[in-house]
């Protein structure tokens, strides 16, 4: 417990991959109703999932960082997270007990992601963080001239 509370950046990776986890429960659950929406759905809760646990495991490269930018610029911002995190719990509020208690579950960590981008209590953990960018290398669109 003292290791998380001099390091909160291992916490934000235990809670991530948790939600992760629950996201990758939560779509093969999803996955069980055979409605073309739910496979649907399932599929992308398995995805999401899958992506933020991976993300949380193996720390990103600045490529991966700078695909993730691009992509998913949404994943390197507290409330970015909080909401998609809200959205992907909401998404597995349906049919079972255990969906509820994943998408409960999601849904909490991205109201409290949400309160942590106004609330400046922590720094965003390394795997949270944009990739560091060269002003010089960024091309510059000029208007026409005449």
């Amino acid at each position: 417990m003292e290791r998380l509370q001099q390091n909160p950046a291992e916490l934000f990776r235990i809670v991530n991959m948790v939600v992760g986890g629950f996201a990758i429960v939560g779509g093969v659950g999803s996955l069980i109703k055979h409605h073309f929406s739910s496979i649907i759905i399932g599929i992308y809760e398995i995805v999401i999932g899958a992506v933020i646990v991976f993300l949380e495991i193996r720390p990103p490269s600045e490529e991966h960082k700078a695909i993730i930018q691009k992509y998913a610029s949404f994943m390197h911002s507290f409330l970015g997270r909080g909401v998609s995190y809200l959205l992907l719990g909401v998404l597995m509020l349906n049919y079972y007990t255990l969906l509820y208690i994943c998408g409960t579950v999601v849904g909490v960590v991205g109201l409290a992601f949400i309160a942590l981008q106004f609330v400046r209590v922590v720094d965003a953990p390394s795997t949270m963080r944009a990739p560091v960018t060269d002003v010089e290398a960024q091309p510059v669109w000029q208007g026409p001239t005449e």
